[in-house]
């Protein structure tokens, strides 16, 4: 059926989203575009259309002011959420018996949106993004589109080819996607694609799209110019909701699909990559939870005893990082430290244990000395301020620390793999905390090919030495002989020895009998985590 004619001849043209109701609501006609995105279902009413598509705001009646407008003939404007854009429903009295309802729609405003290929900016899609996560309804899918080696692009032929780069992917993306899919700039490098829940089936397959839309683009320095290579994208997509709707949790969604990007770029790029057929949970998704953790106080320290091989009597502990999930779940630290690690979140881990261990020193001044290991991270070392900071909690824990005492309980345990590259700079990074009183222990001695330097450079007091050669030393003269060895260094250089990994007696009376100072495994007890300590036995701790 046409259109009234007190419809806009090149309405039709353009795209708008028209229908011509009766005062009842029965759709007289559409535009075609108005009857791709609501098709009829055979009842064919204003209401029976839009049912399900469009969510006027929780403050209007939306069937009671749209009807009531139609029938009244009333010249009226609803607002609402038309899956990811902000819409607006026009209602305007033509005769006495039709009405034009337009769908305006009112996306963003220019300050949500970016310069350079004139889409949704980042902070757009997040507030889209958390509106449906913390909303009632799921069934959405987001895609994570990476432009691959743009970076190269950009430091090879210019930041002008790699602008040019991301405008036309934009601008293919908008010319062959659907309609009802929400397109953003995400940063420099990346687009975020929102799909709605009658497109999520098609996630796949609207990213295939995206990847051959790439290869359309041209890689050239001028309009003018030979073509220089093909652009090629990798994508992530998973879905996205409120919590209970997806198998990933909410806080989780967008780390699992970064996680995706990651694995299609590692595994070759220009590939699609679906974040719910990842096998292990990712860096990012890990990182996140260990985040929340941290700023929850959810880090706890799990403590395993350290002996004397001589005497037998417990002489230290060593604190072990340990998070705690909201249900009260305990994972070690050789399950998120890798995490940890590459998102540079070990300074904020390595900084709490160490001033619960300070706690704890505070809260058993009665108990028996006792020298305690802290395991510190090169990206502590990367953080001097906090390294003041743990001095001034010490400080002020003076009574547990040793007071005025030159030597103090604490010591500060490092492995090879995390001491800076240039020893001076590790040593420069530590000398107020040594110079306060503070000693080294160096961890897994024996696993790398630069221990022996470490041990020439910096002031360690002690070896603790790699778990590896202590586990089947009691069945492998050679190892027998490279402990002999290293014991033997460590006593000419006056170093204390801790042997690490005791699984049983025979084990223990091999090493006393070579010397071995301290030993620490299984054999003498697991790691346990700490009870938190009440308020009136904690002292006032500065913390981040």
């Amino acid at each position: 059926m046409t259109m009234n004619t007190s419809m806009p001849a090149d309405a039709v043209e353009q795209g708008i989203v028209a229908f011509l109701c009766s005062p009842t609501g029965r759709v007289l006609g559409a535009s075609p575009r108005a009857d791709d995105l609501f098709p009829s279902d055979g009842d064919d009413t204003l209401r029976g259309r839009l049912d399900g598509h469009i969510n006027v705001r929780a403050d209007q009646s939306a069937d009671q002011s749209l009807i009531q407008a139609l029938i009244d003939g009333q010249q009226a404007t609803l607002h609402g959420l038309m899956d990811n854009r902000d819409v607006s429903l026009s209602v305007t009295p033509l005769d006495a018996q039709h009405r034009l309802v337009l769908l305006i729609d009112s996306l963003y405003d220019g300050e949500a949106t970016d310069p350079l290929t004139k889409l949704p900016d980042r902070s757009a899609m997040l507030a889209r993004v958390h509106e449906i996560q913390s909303g009632d309804r799921g069934g959405y899918r987001l895609l994570l589109v990476d432009i691959d080696r743009l970076k190269t692009v950009n430091d090879y032929l210019g930041y002008h080819v790699g602008d040019r780069v991301i405008r036309d992917l934009g601008r293919i993306m908008q010319e062959t996607l659907p309609d009802d899919v929400m397109i953003a700039r995400w940063s420099g490098h990346e687009f975020m694609v929102l799909l709605p829940p009658r497109q999520a089936d098609r996630a796949a397959r609207i990213a295939e799209q995206i990847r051959a839309g790439a290869a359309l683009v041209q890689l050239v320095t001028t309009d003018d110019a030979p073509r220089l290579g093909n652009v090629t994208v990798s994508i992530g997509h998973g879905a996205l909701g409120p919590t209970g709707s997806t198998r990933i949790p909410p806080p989780d969604q967008l780390s699992a699909i970064n996680a995706a990007v990651y694995e299609a770029k590692r595994t070759g790029r220009d590939r699609v990559v679906d974040a719910e057929h990842l096998r292990q949970p990712s860096v990012y998704t890990t990182g996140g939870a260990l985040d929340r953790a941290i700023r929850e106080g959810r880090i706890v320290r799990a403590t395993q005893p350290i002996v004397d091989l001589q005497t037998g009597a417990v002489v230290g502990d060593e604190a072990l990082a340990r998070m705690i999930t909201p249900e009260g779940e305990v994972i070690p630290a050789g399950l998120f430290i890798e995490a940890a690690s590459r998102l540079q979140l070990a300074h904020r881990i390595d900084f709490e244990i160490i001033n619960q261990t300070i706690n704890d020193c505070v809260a058993s001044l009665d108990g028996p000395p006792m020298t305690h290991f802290v395991n510190i991270s090169g990206d502590f070392l990367q953080h001097p301020e906090l390294m003041e900071q743990v001095i001034e909690n010490a400080r002020n824990a003076c009574a547990c620390i040793g007071g005025q005492q030159e030597i103090k309980p604490l010591v500060l345990e490092m492995t090879e793999r995390e001491v800076l590259d240039d020893t001076a700079d590790a040593l420069a990074a530590l000398k107020p905390m040594i110079d306060f009183g503070l000693r080294l222990a160096l961890d897994d001695f024996g696993s790398g090919y630069s221990s022996y330097r470490y041990l020439l450079d910096m002031p360690f007091t002690f070896l603790k030495i790699e778990g590896t050669l202590v586990q089947g030393i009691s069945q492998s003269p050679r190892a027998q002989k490279i402990v002999r060895h290293l014991q033997a260094m460590a006593s000419d250089m006056g170093l204390v020895t801790v042997a690490e990994f005791i699984g049983d007696q025979r084990t223990a009376d091999l090493l006393r009998d070579m010397g071995v100072d301290w030993g620490q495994g299984f054999h003498f007890g697991r790691p346990k985590v700490v009870p938190a300590r009440s308020a009136q036995s904690q002292m006032s701790i500065h913390v981040i």
